[in-house]
């Protein structure tokens, strides 16, 4: 809920917005083995061994979700348990941008004109860390010398690159956690191994 008699104050960008949300997408088959450009001519073990292997990846970057200010008013500054109540903001909104201090506290300020509870900050005025993450694969088949059944196997790396990814800042003004982050919003590299039969 919002302040009903000021509906222009809730002009703001909406929760899921993300100027910059792209995946792309590569498959690229290994110039080795067999019809291929390189080492085509090896014999059958060393083919098994060095061709036909084919490397995906999957980069993801997206801008961080938007981050709507609040705090927790007093019992003679709440009219109603519905609304959200924002603070005022009389400088940049950022800090150090860092998990300890991503907000700047000295310029969230918390309303103390309990007449006018409801701060100027406006609706999502601030935005989480960007996502950066690449994922990456190595996969490749085998003949089973059983018609067409073929074996599948396959590395994989997520977030190959062990970046943390962090959560959105706790944007509630009235918690002693206020502009800190204690979430991911990846997980760490995980590398996978696994196989699959086509019959």
């Amino acid at each position: 809920m919002v302040n009903s008699l000021d509906i222009d104050g809730e002009w703001g960008l909406s929760g899921y917005n993300q100027p910059i949300n792209n995946t792309t997408t590569v498959v690229w088959e290994l110039p080795f083995g067999r019809d291929h450009r390189w080492a085509n001519s090896l014999n059958p073990v060393m083919e098994g061994i060095v061709g036909g292997w084919r490397l995906t990846a999957i980069n993801t970057m997206t801008s961080g979700l938007p981050v709507n200010l609040s705090y927790s008013p007093s019992s003679t500054f709440s009219v109603s348990a519905a609304p959200t109540y924002r603070p005022n903001l009389v400088g940049d909104v950022y800090g150090d941008r860092t998990i300890d201090n991503y907000f700047n506290r000295d310029h969230v300020i918390i309303p103390v004109d309990r007449t006018q509870p409801f701060g100027d900050a406006p609706r999502n005025v601030a935005r989480g860390p960007a996502i950066y993450s690449l994922d990456l694969g190595l996969h490749k088949d085998f003949g089973l010398g059983l018609g067409d059944s073929r074996l599948e196997f396959r590395i994989e790396a997520f977030n190959a690159l062990n970046r943390s990814n962090f959560g959105a800042p706790n944007g509630n003004r009235s918690s002693t956690d206020f502009g800190t982050i204690r979430t991911l919003s990846t997980t760490p590299r995980q590398i996978q191994l696994g196989v699959k039969v086509d019959f």
